[in-house]
């Protein structure tokens, strides 16, 4: 039964990525059945331990190599990584200050999605000297560039995965996380901006669990300069370090990370803020404000208005949904730092992102299901991870809308029932379901010491 559970978790995500039509039912299937196939492996794994790490690593490498040989089917991101890259790499000239469209005769512009080719890069200067480099060395081969990026997207998680097995040292932990079709899909679309992130994060979790405050918030920089949310991970990290007092770690991270993010931000902060100021508030597909963005905007909560189009609701909703978020951080991330360890802590401020935020993507989810990851996944952990499952499907629905009675039914579940109903989930599994455990340990410890004395 594991074994066959297996090879349909492999099968799945291998056709999605693959095979499957950018946008279908087909493709939600496959998503959901990927994702099921992957759960009953890690819970029979779990169970039984019959397994072992060598079947895992084999499937996973194998839904890697399918990634690395497709071409990006399901995102042009790439060519934007490509863009910015080139920009420095190629023209010498800053992507905060310019866009795509200012450079019309590289040789890559064509491929540059054509909503993206005048905006500058919404990501940090780290990824950008990442880009830079990778650009540097592919040249101005199409090809080369695309291989490459897709080559370090593997790497990057290959990397979050030893870090989980060295651990756990457990075979369903690191099927949890590499067969979910997620990271097959952040893979073959280029994703590493969002695996990166995840890696950092992680290894500033473990370090912090090490003690090791100034490492731990460097760490965190590092994937702050990727993209600015990532400093949600800095919420958990500070929270776990008040509880557990382990206030001078919490406070050398705090300061590491503020210092490095200033210091590297600094040249490039008038270009950067102004680029991010003026991001259009798009409500994506499974965000959990796509039902009052629909009742209030309409037009398939706004997603049918012009592209970037300035909008008075879509922006309040925005500002709510941040203040959303920084309230689930610090609520879920306050109940998790009772953990011994700072990734749960971590792992659970982060994800609030992307469970609360209006503008979340599929890959989003990369930030946090690392920290999240354990041989016993807790209840907030499956949550997240379900709910990135449900986010890959909502990505997937056909587009256009074709209609009829079994799409319109998916549309409705995906895009406005599930992402409400795991909101709520995430909520209670992170503070009242927890709290409950917490309380219910407690009783036992009491009871047995009780026994003991009498």
């Amino acid at each position: 039964m594991p074994y066959g559970a297996l090879v349909v978790a492999v099968a799945s995500t291998g056709l999605l990525v693959a095979f499957a039509p950018r946008h279908s039912l087909l493709s939600v299937l496959l998503v959901f059945v990927a994702t099921a196939a992957c759960g009953v492996f890690v819970v029979l794994e779990q169970r039984q331990g019959r397994v072992g790490p060598r079947p895992v690593v084999a499937a996973v490498g194998l839904v890697f190599l399918v990634a690395l040989i497709t071409p990006p089917r399901a995102s042009n991101d790439i060519w934007s990584y490509a863009a910015y890259g080139r920009m420095v790499s190629v023209h010498h000239a800053s992507p905060y200050e310019h866009v795509p469209a200012d450079f019309r005769s590289d040789p890559l512009f064509k491929e540059v999605s054509p909503i993206w080719r005048h905006r500058g890069s919404v990501y940090g200067p780290a990824f950008v000297a990442f880009a830079a480099g990778v650009t540097f060395v592919a040249g101005d081969s199409p090809t080369t560039t695309r291989v490459l990026f897709q080559l370090c997207a593997a790497a990057v998680v290959a990397a979050v995965l030893a870090l989980v097995w060295r651990r756990t040292r457990s075979p369903a932990a690191m099927a949890w996380l590499g067969l979910h079709p997620l990271f097959g899909a952040t893979v073959v679309n280029s994703g590493q901006v969002d695996a990166f992130v995840g890696l950092a994060i992680l290894a500033g979790a473990l370090l912090a669990t090490q003690r090791r405050g100034v490492a731990a918030g460097l760490s965190i920089a590092a994937a702050a300069l990727t993209k600015l949310t990532a400093l949600l991970a800095l919420v958990g990290l500070a929270l776990w370090g008040w509880r557990r007092r382990e206030r001078r770690v919490a406070i050398s991270a705090v300061a590491a990370t503020g210092v490095a993010v200033t210091f590297v931000y600094l040249p490039f902060i008038g270009g950067a803020f102004g680029v991010l100021d003026g991001a259009d508030h798009t409500v994506t597909p499974g965000s959990v404000w796509s039902a009052p963005a629909q009742w209030l905007v309409g037009h398939d909560a706004g997603r049918d208005l012009s592209p970037l189009a300035s909008n008075t609701t879509l922006s309040v909703l925005f500002y709510a949904s941040i203040a959303l978020v920084a309230v689930v951080a610090v609520g879920v991330g306050w109940r998790a730092a009772r953990a011994e360890r700072a990734e749960p802590a971590v792992g659970a401020a982060t994800s609030s992102y992307t469970v609360a935020a209006q503008y979340t993507l599929p890959w989003y989810a990369a930030w946090s299901l690392p920290s999240l990851a354990d041989h016993k996944p807790s209840l907030l952990a499956w949550v997240v991870w379900i709910q990135a499952a449900v986010l890959l499907a909502a990505w997937k629905l056909p587009s256009p809308v074709e209609g009829g009675v079994l799409e319109t039914g998916v549309r409705g579940l995906l895009l406005y029932a599930a992402p409400i109903m795991l909101l709520a989930a995430f909520v209670v599994a992170g503070t009242v379901a927890r709290g409950v455990r917490f309380r219910f340990r407690h009783a036992a410890r009491e009871a047995t010491r009780a026994r003991t004395t009498s």
